[in-house]
């Protein structure tokens, strides 16, 4: 779809200015579709919110409670904010959704190009959030953060569908068996994790902070909603301290650990729960992705199809994850 006259539409009415020159698409995000949008005003980030998760009834609310919340954090720490207008982030236009952001300029890193450096203010940066401990109208703890998905009855689904339109089906098939224990334990930890709950952004990984230089931006807060402050350490030491190699740095480890524990205090985790919840956030994106690459949570075909990339991938970082977090629980140690 051509996005150019909505967006032109869009910009008229939040009094930004005419669009210059054609929006142009922005690579990177694995569900909504984001253009570069200039007009006299400045440049503009546009992010088109993905129409398949726009229909689930929660998906509006929690749109908003992620960047009212990102709107709090930017006081304490970096943070791209969607623009307001009339009281509203997300603005409707033609049966569609929208936000809009001041254009960042930089680039993410990624394992191969991340130093000490980046580690040691991402540590900082996530301490800093859970230090804070907001509250953000309307947002609640989920009831069951990890619920225990029917991967059975995705697997039939599959396999009712044509052979070729599933080259994932036998990694799927094989991989059930550990998926379906770590499903259990990442549900079992949930009642000790939920104990110490705050807001944070819940989606760090090295695709979500541009950086300018030195300088950070945290983007894309979609996913900001309550978790365990120490499950959320264990995640981001696992995408920042990644070595590209499928192993950890230490001393990228030790960077982000020092940092976070300026305003953290370690020996209040649980950490039996915490490694037995790592993979959930993991879980409910496979989960996810399936649906996606079975066409229930797909718009389109190229939907279709980055879900079936994701899946495959899901389930290789799955189980490198599981390799990982057993290192960190010995450096922890």
């Amino acid at each position: 779809m051509n996005y150019r006259i909505q967006i032109e539409k869009l910009m008229k009415e939040l009094s930004l200015g005419e669009v210059l020159e054609a929006p142009v698409a922005v690579k990177g995000g694995l569900l909504h579709k984001m253009y570069r949008v200039v007009t006299p005003d400045g440049v503009f980030a546009v992010k088109v919110l993905d129409d398949g998760i726009m229909k689930r009834p929660e998906a509006l609310q929690n749109m908003i409670h992620s960047e009212k919340a990102a709107a709090i954090f930017s006081k304490d720490i970096p943070a791209a904010v969607a623009l307001e207008w009339n009281g509203r982030q997300v603005h409707p236009l033609d049966g569609g959704f929208y936000m809009v952001f001041r254009w960042v300029d930089g680039a993410s890193v990624f394992p191969g190009e991340i130093n000490e450096k980046h580690c040691a203010a991402i540590g900082t940066i996530l301490g800093k959030m859970h230090q804070r401990n907001i509250t953000c109208d309307g947002m609640e703890p989920e009831e069951e953060a990890v619920p225990l998905y029917d991967w059975e009855n995705l697997l039939q689904k599959a396999k009712e569908q044509k052979a070729q339109t599933n080259p994932w089906l036998s990694q799927y098939e094989a991989a059930i068996p550990d998926i379906r224990a770590w499903n259990q334990e990442a549900h079992d930890a949930q009642a000790v994790l939920a104990q110490k709950l705050v807001i944070s952004h819940r989606d760090l990984d090295p695709k979500n902070v541009m950086w300018n230089g030195t300088e950070p931006v945290v983007i894309d807060w979609e996913a900001a909603g309550y978790v365990n402050p120490y499950q959320e350490l264990l995640e981001v030491i696992n995408y920042w301290a990644d070595d590209g190699q499928g192993g950890l740095r230490r001393s990228f480890f030790e960077a982000i650990v020092k940092a976070y524990e300026k305003h953290m205090d370690l020996s209040r985790a649980e950490w039996t729960a915490v490694f037995a919840g790592a993979s959930g956030g993991m879980l409910g994106w496979l989960e996810y992705n399936l649906k996606r690459a079975l066409g229930q949570e797909a718009s389109d075909e190229e939907e279709v199809r980055l879900g079936e990339e994701q899946v495959s991938g899901t389930i290789k970082e799955l189980y490198a994850y599981r390799t990982k977090t057993e290192q960190i629980r010995n450096w922890l140690a």
